[in-house]
């Protein structure tokens, strides 16, 4: 799946796999409701999070908009 969107938008794999991780590493955060956020597991983990900082906080506003959601249902 990378490769194919890799391909689509002209970057390397490795961009786009960090892209993602650090999207899905922002929106577990928001999910699982983890306090502190931005407490990385690894170094390599908070680079990752530093360099596609846009990515990471995306992921942090769906995790959000995904409770909103989520309430929005329940109630």
């Amino acid at each position: 799946m990378f490769d194919l969107i890799a391909r689509l938008t002209d970057k390397d794999v490795e961009v786009v796999s960090r892209e993602w991780h650090s999207f899905w590493v922002g929106f577990a955060e928001m999910m699982c409701l983890r306090i502190p956020p931005l407490v990385p597991i690894s170094e390599h983990l908070l680079g990752e999070m530093l360099h596609e900082w846009h990515y990471y906080a995306m992921g942090r506003a769906g995790g959000v908009l995904s409770w909103v959601v989520i309430l929005a249902v329940l109630l």
